[in-house]
């Protein structure tokens, strides 16, 4: 008997969902890149719009606060204190993110269990490291961290492996168990510039046409579906 072959119908194909990554020299390039949440409002004495440095205060209260650059919706930057706070984050367009003091929540959305999660980060100022173990052991939430030293020194004009402003750079690694990662650092405040989420695949089964390619032999029209000859009515040959 003949075979017939419905060439409308639909096949289940895979769709991988590839490695992202957040580069603050790339993206956010311009301050009006950004959601800067509800809470906050720009500190114009502190800020210097000349030298790219937009600094912002957060009302106080229960509500966090997040920003986020607007085509990275899955890289938030949460702040949050019971009163006001003066300084609270600060952004340099195409260079960096900084949490103004501790507690500074760092939330990657989506992510796969597994994930490796990578931040480029360096204390924020003079007079404190950056920490970024939990004494409680709640943070990082949905992760564990990879990296043994969490500790990222003062900024120190002149000190070993500091760029020219002092800052110290450092690679942090974390692992994901999976969903919306939380990570938080305890001390004094710190920059980011880089965020890196690689392994973070996802596999899910979408409909893809079946395609079909039309010839002729010997005058006749001929289709031919996944090596199969079938004539103009369908039937195979």
């Amino acid at each position: 008997m003949k075979k017939f072959f419905l060439f409308a119908a639909a096949a289940i194909a895979a769709m991988t969902v590839n490695a992202k990554d957040l580069d603050l020299a790339a993206v956010g390039t311009q301050i009006g890149d950004w959601s800067l949440g509800d809470q906050a409002t720009l500190n114009s004495s502190k800020s210097d719009e000349s030298k790219g440095k937009y600094v912002y205060d957060i009302a106080g209260g229960e509500t966090a606060n997040d920003t986020y650059i607007k085509s990275e919706v899955g890289f938030v930057f949460q702040t949050k204190n019971t009163s006001k706070k003066e300084g609270a984050f600060s952004i340099y367009p195409g260079k960096c993110f900084e949490y103004g003091g501790k507690n500074g929540i760092l939330v990657i959305k989506g992510t796969a269990a597994g994930a490796s999660i990578k931040l480029y980060v360096a204390a924020k100022g003079e007079k404190s490291n950056a920490d970024f173990k939990d004494p409680e052991g709640v943070y990082p939430k949905n992760a564990a961290a990879v990296s043994t030293d969490l500790v990222l020194p003062a900024k120190q004009k002149g000190a070993e492996g500091a760029d020219a402003e002092g800052y110290t750079w450092k690679t942090l690694e974390y692992k994901s168990m999976g969903g919306d990662v939380q990570i938080k650092e305890f001390l004094g405040g710190y920059r980011i510039s880089k965020i890196e989420v690689s392994g973070n695949q996802a596999v899910e089964n979408v409909e893809a046409e079946v395609k079909s390619v039309k010839t002729f032999e010997n005058g006749q029209l001929v289709i031919i579906k996944n090596g199969v000859k079938y004539n103009a009515l369908g039937a195979q040959l």
